[in-house]
């Protein structure tokens, strides 16, 4: 199993983002299964489509993408002891910046025993339970 943060979708999405030809390159080992099932939560797929409607400013492209991505992955709904345990972690983080949004990402992925990760946030190389796609 894998979970896709937005930084790395955002990047395969979007052609000026910094790192656009590294996701285009781990694409395909990931809509391959290579790492298993894909999945993100309602957070990171809002984030997606907002990132992307706001630097893009194309409502159709962020519906286009939107709409595959509810066809294409796993999505997961935060649950309110996903929300608990987010806001747990954001306020006793130290030596991070991690969002909210990261937050429930981890404890999703906790709770689910998901322990890929394909993200360009350098912040969550920082959790050692977790095996990091993308960034270095």
């Amino acid at each position: 199993m894998i979970f896709l943060d937005s930084s790395f979708m955002v990047a395969f999405y979007n052609t000026r983002d910094e790192n656009h030809v590294k996701a285009k390159i781990l694409m395909p080992d990931i809509v391959n299964y290579k790492y298993g099932p894909l999945y993100i939560s309602d957070y990171v797929f809002d984030e997606v489509v907002t990132v992307i409607f706001i630097r893009l400013r194309d409502l159709r492209k962020a519906v286009r993408i939107g709409e595959y991505l509810r066809k294409s992955v796993n999505l997961v709904e935060v649950m309110s002891s996903d929300f608990e345990d987010a806001w747990r972690i954001f306020k006793k983080q130290k030596k991070t910046d991690f969002s909210f949004t990261d937050c429930t990402s981890i404890s999703i992925m906790r709770r689910m025993n998901i322990r890929n990760l394909a993200t360009f946030d350098r912040d969550l190389l920082k959790l050692k339970e977790v095996n990091v796609i993308g960034a270095s």
